[in-house]
């Protein structure tokens, strides 16, 4: 997802090894095409991938109640090619999305479903136990609240590193509640959750959308 929102220029920037992943970030005229993929099918799903390396893991942060360093960024500070290559952006990837996506008018809601739910699971062959709401499948359901605006960042994210790429943008979109198979597990900003309630799902064979 960052390759519609960030360019090559990024990386020139004294901290561009935020911007290090793969697929590189390209120039601004290839963001166009890529929402014109978005908008008619062409790309299929909207994805992200998450290594939340630090940028500096050398000074530890506050992590659930506990001091947290891993090592990130800093290791290329001499040498360029030993930076780790990736970012984080799991938390990022919806409410960003919804922002420029729904609220500019460039997808519809529904649209924003199907890239996000519904095409992942069938493409990886979890549908309909995943990615819609039926009789028999998972009660899998975040409730949003489309004018819940905010300042995101860091704070918002609960990602496990020291920085966000999209620290103080204003957005406007975000869950208030999910539930897990018709359980609670996020209310607001209260986490219900527990260790161990994850379950392992045998996957079919995908379907070609």
């Amino acid at each position: 997802m960052p390759a519609l929102f960030f360019t090559e220029d990024d990386l020139r920037k004294p901290d561009g090894a935020k911007w290090i992943c793969s697929p590189p970030m390209r120039k601004a005229a290839d963001h166009e095409s890529l929402w014109r993929g978005l908008q008619d099918g062409t790309i299929q799903t909207l994805a992200t991938d998450h290594c939340p390396f630090f940028f500096d893991g050398r000074t530890p942060i506050s992590f659930e109640g506990r001091e947290v360093a891993i090592p990130g960024k800093e290791l290329g500070d001499t040498d360029f090619t030993l930076i780790p290559n990736g970012l984080p952006g799991v938390a990022d990837r919806l409410p960003v999305f919804w922002t420029h996506a729904v609220n500019s008018g460039r997808i519809s809601p529904n649209r924003f479903v199907e890239l996000t739910a519904a095409n992942p699971a069938r493409i990886f062959g979890l549908y309909p136990k995943k990615g819609t709401i039926a009789v028999g499948s998972d009660a899998d359901i975040a409730l949003w609240d489309p004018q819940k605006e905010l300042d995101y960042g860091l704070a918002w994210a609960h990602h496990r590193t020291d920085y966000n790429l999209y620290e103080g943008w204003k957005l406007r979109g975000y869950p208030v509640r999910v539930f897990l198979r018709g359980k609670m597990i996020v209310d607001g900003e209260t986490w219900l959750g527990k260790a161990g309630e994850g379950r392992f799902i045998h996957r079919q064979a995908g379907e070609i959308i």
